[in-house]
């Protein structure tokens, strides 16, 4: 390091002999190391990035890596027993940051080292890196040239004449093999970035908020510009008390070429930050920089870093993108200092799955709207949370939104939602395609769009939206989100191997068998083996007897094996746990068919009155996937009643409208519903049509997946 004083070397020298004993603490980590050498966080970062450009963590790290190659130069010990003694948990972790470090496996060490020249011991001077001891410095210098120029020249030969062989081959013998690596070099260099969790500088920990406020707004400005891929929180958050993983390892685990890190406080109406922009590949920092402002300056500020981050690693910005990046969501800091709380309190609430939480952040959500009825942020948030309770007010709320900001992403993603499940598909499409304009890293509207596109039967659009929601998220609530819908999709469409697989992993991540049991039960059913399905049903049932989907889904699997007062004994159940959580229980044709097969003739009629009015109402609304299922409903309602004139009008009606649905398959060739017209000639004719939409849809599918590489083996 050029011109550094005594006393940065001794600074240095303080710090190395802190992290040195604690090498075998795991745990050692940011927090600390600025404790026990006497500085906040900011100004330890701030001081080791002036004279090393490095991070605590990067410097910790590297310390734990020199010890590392001392214990390998001077005892016969492997590489895993060194990984433990220098404080990594994971001998593969060790590895590989060593090998990022030196250029080598630990495992070489001692054979580099016997290699090396043994001149030019003298002391060494501090333009050399203070933090890596001399001896090993040493051992990293360059070989004596004359030494080895023969075997040198002799190996540049050979690698020259190795590469115009490579070329050449490549050029004449396999132009796919070509394709192939230029495909991947370009998604190689895909501009993609994390912004990990800012630190919190002040000694007040309600100032967290503030800060978590100012990273999730940097990261929302990076995530309007189309050029970028950028990781939501969701994904990050699990790096926010990280101790032990260097960055290039984070990158890794992200599937990021950028990193962004920040820390900073809010004293009064004045506000420090520190932001560095990092290429972990190389470990370079592209930028550093200390910001000291007002309050009032703080949304220039965080549409300045989204812009220049995005010059440095020379992302495109659109005219459009840029307006929304400088957009100014408010100007009462009232109202945004309680927006940021809200959040806050949301993100942890759907985190850590404390839902009572949910109840403060609607509070402070309604609080911000009092003081600046014009935010729209507000609105959307509060949309989200009240959605389950009252879907008109939700929708109202989304409106309001747009009302005052007509690019906000979030509101057309809460309306996209709403419009979905009322089945006013054409609104719905419409609003999460806005979504994704107005902010293209937008995870939950592609996977939205791609469940939209499933249930109208455009299958391989669904597959594509959801890979693309895969895509964005990583490590994350969202992914598992995400794989849910992808599975589901997977098991709809017949590739139950590859369905498993992927329940399997979303089984590690959150450890609940209830979907992977959910899935091996789809899995069956649509196979026809309603015995086994039932069996995974009960398993599924065993783990959660008061979990209505777990109760629905025996429900529905004892309805298939045609064992109905098994089916009757849980609908009660159901009833029972809708009304303790206080739901309404609606009109539904299943429930009406069970109440029937039991002698509940005016439970039955309840359910069926009701749900021929739901589906005449659906009808008149022309939605053609809508109306397809609910002529499909009116059928199945009158096979049960002995109305076959009637069933076989509404099967036609639904053939007419809208080809088939392919997610109806199952329901033709099994639900004992269509018992009583099953063998007619028009009932033969629409499952044969319905299976020839079904085959070519998986067609499309397979061929999508194995481009994909998730399928290697045709699925049956």
């Amino acid at each position: 390091m050029n011109n550094i004083s005594s006393l940065d070397i001794a600074f240095t020298r303080k710090l190395d002999e802190i992290v040195r004993a604690n090498l075998e603490n795991e745990h050692f980590g940011v927090k600390e190391l600025a404790s026990e050498s006497g500085m906040s966080r900011f100004n330890l970062n701030r001081k080791l990035h002036s004279l090393h450009r490095k991070t605590i963590n990067q410097y910790i790290r590297d310390v734990r890596l020199q010890r590392a190659m001392e214990i390998l130069l001077l005892e016969p010990v492997t590489a895993a027993e060194v990984a433990y003694r220098v404080g990594f948990s994971s001998p593969a972790y060790f590895s590989t940051c060593f090998s990022d470090y030196f250029g080598f496996p630990p495992g070489e060490a001692r054979k580099r080292s016997l290699f090396e020249p043994q001149e030019n011991k003298e002391e060494p001077t501090f333009e050399a890196d203070v933090t890596k001891p001399y001896f090993i410095q040493s051992i990293l210098k360059r070989p004596n040239w004359k030494k080895w120029s023969k075997w040198a020249m002799l190996t540049f030969t050979l690698i020259i004449l190795f590469v115009v062989g490579l070329v050449y081959f490549f050029n004449h013998k396999n132009p796919e093999t070509i394709n192939f690596i230029s495909a991947n070099q370009i998604n190689n260099h895909k501009r993609s970035i994390a912004v990990l969790p800012f630190i919190n500088d002040s000694k007040d920990p309600e100032n967290v908020y503030f800060i978590n406020g100012i990273m999730e707004a940097i990261l929302d400005n990076l995530s309007t510009i189309k050029d970028l891929d950028v990781r939501p929180r969701t994904s990050v958050e699990q790096y926010r008390y990280n101790k032990t993983k260097a960055i290039p390892q984070i990158a890794k685990e992200l599937g990021v070429n950028y990193i962004i890190e920040g820390s900073g406080q809010k004293i009064g109406d004045q506000v420090s930050l520190y932001i560095q922009l990092i290429e972990p590949s190389s470990d370079k920092h592209l930028f550093s920089n200390r910001y000291n402002m007002k309050l009032e300056d703080i949304f220039n500020l965080q549409s300045e870093i989204a812009i220049k981050v995005a010059s440095k690693i020379k992302a495109v910005i659109t005219s459009e993108e840029k307006e929304l990046i400088e957009k100014i969501p408010t100007s009462n800091f009232a109202a945004m200092n309680l927006f940021l709380q809200a959040n806050d309190v949301h993100n942890i609430a759907e985190l850590e799955g404390k839902w009572e939480l949910d109840i403060k952040a609607e509070r402070l959500y309604k609080r911000a709207i009092q003081l600046d009825s014009t935010y729209a942020a507000p609105y959307a948030s509060l949309g989200w949370i009240i959605l389950d309770r009252n879907v008109d007010s939700a929708l109202y709320l989304a409106t309001k939104a747009l009302q005052f900001d007509a690019k906000n992403p979030e509101a057309y993603n809460l309306k996209g939602f709403i419009y979905f499940d009322k089945g006013m598909f054409t609104e719905a499409e419409e609003a999460y395609l806005k979504s994704i304009k107005y902010k293209p890293n937008n995870s939950s509207a592609f996977r939205f769009l791609g469940d939209l596109y499933l249930y109208q039967g455009n299958c391989s659009a669904a597959i594509e939206y959801q890979l693309q929601a895969f895509h964005l998220e990583s490590n994350s609530i969202q992914q598992r989100n995400n794989i849910e819908s992808f599975c589901s999709s997977l098991y709809t469409l017949g590739f139950y191997k590859e369905g498993e697989i992927f329940a399997s992993r979303l089984l590690e991540l959150n450890n609940d068998s209830s979907f992977y049991f959910w899935g091996l039960v789809s899995a069956q059913l649509d196979l026809g083996n309603n015995k086994t399905a039932l069996k995974y049903a009960l398993k599924m049932f065993a783990c959660d007897e008061n979990d209505l989907n777990n109760t629905y889904l025996l429900f529905y699997t004892y309805i298939f094996n045609r064992e109905y007062k098994e089916a009757y004994i849980l609908l009660q159940k159901y009833k029972e746990i809708m009304k303790q959580q206080g739901r309404i229980i609606k009109p539904n044709h299943l429930f009406g068919f069970i109440c029937l097969e039991n002698g509940k003739k005016r439970e039955a009629d309840y359910h069926f009155e009701g749900s021929i009015q739901e589906m005449l109402k659906y009808i008149t609304q022309n939605q053609p996937s809508v109306t397809c299922q609910a002529y499909l409903i009116l059928a199945k309602i009158f096979s049960v009643r002995n109305e076959n004139t009637k069933a076989l009008e509404n099967l036609q009606k639904g053939k007419e409208c809208l080809g088939l649905t392919i997610i109806s398959v199952k329901d033709f060739k099994n639900c004992p519903m269509f018992d009583n017209i099953r063998n007619t000639p028009a009932f033969a004719d629409y499952l044969k049509e319905a299976e020839f939409k079904y085959r070519q849809e998986h067609e499309k599918v397979e061929k999508l997946l194995r481009t994909e590489g998730i399928l290697n083996s045709s699925a049956k």
